[in-house]
């Protein structure tokens, strides 16, 4: 199975000074998308409903992996606020061509993948899964 840490070591490696802005754009989306892949399968395997089957309904995906750290048994106001900050990078790498994504901007992605890494680890996610 695909380690989703792995696109966070894409995103690292694009973060060095001197880079593109089209690297430092691909490094924000590949930083929200390895900390949300891990998030919806952490919270999936341990009963959360975040997956969608719908292929034309899959979005949804994100919405519910973000609500699951507002509320319910996984609750953790740092890491849905972070979460949002990381949505609001990635919109701005993504879709907002008027404006310059830095190196800063990257580091500050990374920065909220290591504050929510951290809470998985530290407080979210350290019982196993529900089948483990």
């Amino acid at each position: 199975m695909f380690d989703p840490n792995a696109f966070i070591d894409v995103s690292r490696s694009l973060s060095t000074v001197g880079r593109s802005e089209a690297e430092y754009r691909t490094a924000v989306g590949r930083a929200l998308y390895g900390v949300f892949l891990r998030a919806r399968e952490e919270l999936e395997a341990r009963g959360g409903r975040v997956k969608v089957s719908d292929s034309e309904r899959r979005g949804e995906e994100h919405g519910n992996v973000r609500r699951g750290f507002k509320r319910g048994d996984f609750r953790h106001d740092g890491v849905a606020q972070r979460f949002g900050s990381l949505y609001a990078l990635r919109y701005k790498s993504d879709y907002d061509l008027g404006t310059t994504v830095s190196q800063q901007d990257v580091l500050c992605a990374l920065a909220c993948v290591e504050y929510i890494q951290e809470a998985f680890d530290k407080a979210l996610f350290q019982n196993p899964p529900r089948d483990a």
